[in-house]
């Protein structure tokens, strides 16, 4: 949803910046990854299931931004299996080359939208050739490139990442084979897109009318984009016409031995012919791939332009299961909320519960412990401690009330009293004195 965003976005940032930061990253650090044949095994596997499921949503989809957005995704997986073999040279030199034609592209179909009043349903467009034919020109070059069709900038780049995945020591055949699936599926979803925008019978006629933009009932006719727009759709045609030529050696400095200061071998650590494979199966390989290319291009020629296949007959198919699947991007959307988020969810409500009730409940439940030992503590301050030192204090009152009866203040009283005391001190000290 991110890479359908805004057209000159889209063409800066999911062409050839921000989305290939992991490529640049396991090309830098091809030293690491060199030493991690595991790693490097994972890598290529998901980068290889990435552009298949990438190209196969693709090719459903009737947003002329999301067709390109999934295509880079698709891409993107093309070049992460090129680093999963080992072929970094040719990764980074993918990443160069899809940074054209990719921008041309999205340029292209923002050009497309501008000219269509900001409609972007493919199946309201068709014949816009006619009406636009800088950005036909400049698009349909940059598909050409993107399809891998020689001599243009994407086969050299996309053959160089099939050879490596067929001939590295890294490599893998079951890579290879579903490599040439995306070559093809890429070639056909691509050339779908070109057929049902710039080919066949306007569908726009009855789509818009001027009176949304101008105020009035006029028919509805696309425009080309001004200079300012096309003009750098045409500098970007220029390159994906000729980048591609940067990796042909002994014309000028091939682009792999330019990124040697950054990558272990001359050519890009396992970017070497294996044994066993010649210069022969190289040029089989290279003409198969261009093989099935052109068969993607047929199909969509056959399907999208002349009519003599119906798309419902492959939409149709196994009950229109595969179609929806694609078209609804085989569900990863619900899936992903039917799992992570709502996991996330179920367990931020299960954590929630377990501190509302356990954590609260231990914490609540010490403070009425506290507090009932507190009213115990009190009791025991009240009745004992205090009664003790209220009995002390009674009985101390009680005991002084008694002795002051003493004090009765008469003399007499206190004479015999001591008369008395000296008496029986007397006698004491007598009786002491003959005891002894």
């Amino acid at each position: 949803d991110a890479m359908a965003g805004p057209t000159p976005v889209s063409a800066l940032i999911h062409a050839a910046t921000m989305v290939t930061a992991g490529v640049y990253m396991c090309a830098r650090l091809n030293f690491l990854f060199s030493m991690a044949p595991t790693t490097m095994a994972v890598i290529a596997t998901i980068g290889a299931c990435t552009a298949l499921l990438a190209a196969s949503i693709a090719t459903a989809q009737n947003d002329i931004k999301k067709v390109l957005a999934y295509s880079t995704v698709s891409q993107l997986g093309y070049m992460f299996l090129a680093t999963g073999v080992g072929a970094y040279s040719a990764a980074v030199f993918h990443l160069v080359t899809h940074a054209f034609f990719k921008a041309c592209l999205f340029l292209g179909s923002g050009s497309v939208i501008h000219g269509m009043h900001h409609e972007q349903d493919m199946r309201k467009m068709g014949g816009l050739r006619a009406y636009m034919p800088t950005t036909f020109i400049t698009f349909f070059v940059a598909t050409l490139a993107i399809a891998g069709v020689p001599p243009f900038a994407g086969f050299f780049s996309k053959d160089e990442i099939l050879w490596q995945a067929f001939s590295s020591p890294h490599g893998c055949k079951v890579w290879w084979l579903m490599g040439m699936v995306v070559a093809g599926t890429t070639a056909f979803y691509m050339f779908r897109q070109v057929f049902m925008v710039f080919f066949g019978e306007p569908h726009w006629q009855h789509a818009h009318a001027h009176g949304a933009d101008h105020g009035h009932h006029a028919p509805f006719v696309p425009h080309e984009s001004p200079w300012q727009m096309t003009l750098p759709l045409q500098v970007l045609m220029v390159g994906s016409v000729v980048a591609g030529f940067l990796w042909i050696p002994h014309v000028w400095l091939p682009f792999e031995h330019w990124l040697e200061p950054v990558i272990a071998s001359p050519h890009g650590g396992a970017e070497f012919d294996a044994p066993g494979y010649g210069a022969g199966v190289e040029f089989a390989l290279m003409g198969l791939s261009v093989a099935v290319a052109s068969c993607g291009i047929f199909l969509a020629y056959l399907m999208y332009y002349r009519r003599s296949i119906k798309p419902e007959t492959f939409s149709e198919a196994f009950g229109g299961s595969l179609y929806n699947g694609a078209l609804n991007k085989w569900y990863v959307d619900e899936i992903y909320q039917a799992t992570i988020v709502n996991g996330t969810l179920a367990l931020a409500r299960l954590m929630a519960w377990f501190d509302r009730t356990i954590i609260d409940g231990m914490v609540n439940g010490a403070a009425t412990l506290v507090r009932l030992l507190s009213q115990l503590g009190g009791l025991i301050d009240t009745y004992l401690v205090d009664g003790a030192v209220n009995g002390v204090a009674s009985a101390t009152w009680m005991i002084g009330g008694q002795m002051r009866k003493l004090q009765t203040g008469t003399i007499n009283a206190y004479v015999y009293v001591m008369l008395a005391a000296l008496l029986g001190g007397v006698l004491l000290f007598w009786g002491f004195a003959q005891a002894f």
